[in-house]
């Protein structure tokens, strides 16, 4: 086995320096008289509906209903577009269309003045008139595009570039409407969020004149609000277009049916030490119990609650504390070589918590405890997530994760019903991006008969990872008030994660982005590419190994390293890592690698949540200085071009996790490029018209398979020295020794 290492790359920082190419229509488009009539007819329909409703906002808005999933750029330009602004900063929303998986396209949501819509209609008619005169009232990519076709343009009181952007902007264009909502769950109370514009929820409310005393709603934030099902009926009968958002409004925890184990021993655990602390936020938590010293317990509860909840059974919050602490006991299969972990007990509820309340007790929780890096949160919704934006819970963790050095371990949720028909989305918060997700398998590795799926607005891969979690004919054994107790479920899968997490970053001392990179690299291993993905929907990226060693080992063929960098500009690169080659010149390597960062999120810009895009390439650094990388990732190359629903499924562009991975049937040695090395870049895209506001760390795990079987790990070392890297290996006793030393207390004489 050779040992992973640390390699500290000197990256370099590269500007944009490609220039946007002139608008053009796609390959297949087209923009006709007809559809220009068509697009006027449905913003002057917008234009009367407005006229015609109660004048409670200043301005308009308008669903524009794309034909494809669309990229920024190529999003509406001058369709829309208000003197002085660019059409992108009028975006207020973003969600799919209602379609079967794979053939949604984007609706986008903007927010504009009457006097743009009505100019719209007026530019359109002159484009309209060049359409007939110059191109027989239809325009293709035949007899539109540049630079094969050279078009006069004067004449129709609008620019060269204006006209362009008219007809390119109308070929992207289904139609436009007035927003609507649509699948509101069937439940008694709802989180309602509305479309953030300058009218305030309570002054909605207001001039809505909604009895308080009534209608029981309670305020988060500018745009979110609590409400029961009638008040809800009210709000949708009467402004269904200012509603961006529905989604469910408890968090709860469902027991599966307990199997008491009658051995009824004393259990000798010694006292706590040195070891890293886990913070766990869950139900009530027995400080009875044999391993009561190893957990700081605080019932995190209101006076009222404390009155309602006394006496509330303390079975779940206890059950996941004692795998954390005292796991590898109650289970010796599950040793995960981890040992013990102290842990920081929130009981946030006995029961059934408000998803409101739970999210304002989580950042009070967070704020006050900076030293905790990883968090286990075990509660979920029954309701599945939205195809359309993320839950407003997910939202929270997400924004906090981005915020502050912290990882959330997350249950995938269980599906609780008694007759299963068809496999239900997970429920929030699972639907976090930034945390790791965790579903469940039997002891064989096979999912269990309650998992719950993904994907997450239809693209993002969530579960992250999977682990044994037990079923109803094979459970985990845990601890709580009444002894050893036999469980299953998410709940149970996730702090084992919680574990390995906290172990790699308190104990070996890993940054969160290296760590999350190493779980989910560890679970993929070469076995994803070959197959394993057709069921990530259910385990993610795969089974984690079950002793921490495999994590942090590699075979006696593999190179196995990590990287840690931070994006400052357009591209982060290195052109120069020293792959060892063969006697024949040649690269004798399978690749793949994985990276993870926590980007910022906008929950109000719906399925277009992540606010910034890490591209990342690695390969052989081609004679013309670019990466041929593994992955075939063509983004960002001149003269070459994806598509951004392409982008998106190929390239798993907009998410936090890269996972990429070149694997070659024949498993033949590589040509090298002269004397030219190997090279990372990634590269960095705003989704918001806002350049990048701060620095963004990434972590990247990357693994070089000899296909010969030879051990050329120390030529890699070797080399990279020769550089002037610092190469380390990973030494997991040296670690535990400089982590004990480091938490022993200085006396002063």
């Amino acid at each position: 086995m050779n040992k992973i290492l640390q390699v500290k790359l000197k990256f370099s920082n590269e500007k944009n320096n490609q220039r946007p190419n002139a608008r053009n229509l796609r390959a297949h488009a087209e923009t006709s008289i007809d559809k220009i009539d068509s697009i006027c007819d449905d913003l002057r329909t917008i234009l009367r509906f407005y006229k015609n409703s109660p004048q409670f906002l200043e301005n308009i808005l308008v669903d524009v209903n794309y034909n494809d999933i669309i990229a920024k750029s190529n999003r509406v330009q001058a369709l829309l577009k208000p003197s002085g602004k660019k059409t992108n900063d009028m975006v207020v929303g973003a969600r799919f269309s209602d379609a079967p998986e794979g053939q949604e396209n984007h609706i986008i949501t903007y927010y504009v003045d009457r006097m743009t819509i009505e100019n719209t209609i007026e530019n359109l008619k002159k484009v309209k008139k060049f359409l007939q005169n110059k191109l027989n009232g239809k325009a293709t990519a035949s007899n539109f595009n540049e630079p094969d076709n050279k078009l006069k343009y004067e004449g129709y009181e609008l620019s060269k570039s204006k006209i362009r952007d008219f007809i390119v902007d109308c070929s992207v264009v289904e139609s436009l409407s007035v927003p609507h909502i649509s699948n509101v769950p069937d439940k008694e109370s709802f989180l309602v969020t509305f479309y953030k514009t300058e009218l305030s929820v309570a002054k909605l409310l207001e001039k809505l004149k909604v009895d308080d005393i009534k209608h029981q709603y309670y305020f988060y934030g500018d745009d979110t609000i609590s409400v029961n099902k009638e008040l809800y009926n009210f709000l949708e009968t009467n402004v269904p277009y200012l509603i961006s958002m529905v989604s469910s409004d408890f968090s709860k925890i469902t027991l599966a049916d307990i199997k008491e184990d009658n051995a009824e021993e004393e259990i000798i655990i010694p006292d706590p030490a040195h070891e890293p602390t886990i913070g766990v936020i869950d139900t009530l938590f027995d400080e009875n119990v044999y391993f009561g010293n190893w957990v700081e317990n605080v019932d995190y509860l209101d006076e009222i609650e404390k009155l309602m909840d006394k006496g509330k059974d303390r079975t779940h919050g206890t059950a996941i504390s004692s795998i954390i602490v005292d796991g590898p006991r109650l289970n010796p299969w599950l040793d995960d070589g981890c040992g013990r972990f102290k842990v920081r007990h929130f009981g946030v509820c006995a029961e059934r918590i408000s998803t409101v309340k739970l999210m304002k007790k989580i950042k009070e929780i967070i704020a006050n405890n900076s030293d905790i890096h990883v968090w286990n949160l075990s509660l979920g919704t029954d309701d599945e997530v939205s195809k359309n934006f993320i839950s407003y819970d997910a939202a929270v963790l997400d924004e906090l994760q981005a915020q502050k050095n912290i990882v959330f371990v997350i249950s995938g949720t269980n599906d609780n019903r008694s007759t299963k028909n068809g496999i239900l989305r997970v429920g929030s918060p699972a639907d976090s991006l930034n945390s790791i997700v965790v579903n469940s398998v039997r002891r064989d590795g096979t999912p269990a008969s309650y998992s719950r799926k993904g994907n997450i607005l239809s693209f993002f891969n969530k579960p992250d990872v999977s682990y044994y979690g037990g079923d109803y004919n094979e459970r985990i054994k845990v601890y709580t008030s009444n002894g050893e107790m036999n469980e299953y479920g998410t709940s149970f899968a996730a702090p084992w994660i919680s574990r390995k997490l906290c172990y790699l970053i308190d104990v070996v001392g890993l940054p969160r982005e290296v760590a999350k990179a190493l779980i989910i690299d560890s679970a993929a291993g070469w076995e994803y590419k070959l197959g394993a993905y057709k069921n990530k929907d259910i385990l993610g990226y795969g089974v984690i190994p079950i002793d921490i060693s495999r994590i942090l080992s590699s075979e006696s063929r593999e190179i196995r390293f990590i990287v840690y960098g931070t994006s400052q500009s357009y591209k982060t690169t290195n052109y120069a890592i020293p792959v060892p080659r063969d006697d024949e010149n040649k690269y004798p390597y399978i690749a793949r690698a994985t990276m993870c960062y926590f980007p910022d999120c906008s929950r109000a810009q719906g399925v277009d949540y992540t606010n910034r895009e890490l591209s990342m390439k690695f390969g052989r650094v081609k004679p013309n200085g670019q990466i041929d990388d593994i992955n075939e990732n063509i983004q960002d190359e001149e003269g070459l071009h994806a598509d951004e629903r392409q982008s998106r499924k190929e390239f798993r562009k907009w998410e936090n996790t890269k996972f990429i991975s070149k694997v070659l049937k024949a498993n033949r040695p590589i040509v090298s490029y002269g004397e030219r090395l190997w090279g990372i870049s990634v590269i960095s895209k705003e989704r918001l018209s806002s350049q990048m506001e701060k620095d963004l760390n990434f972590g990247a795990v990357i693994t070089l398979r000899e296909v010969n079987g030879i051990n050329r790990i120390e030529d890699f070392i070797k080399a990279c020295t020769l550089r002037g890297w610092i190469v380390s290996e990973i030494d997991v006793e040296n670690q535990i020794d400089v982590y004990n030393t480091n938490q022993e207390e200085i006396v002063f004489d």
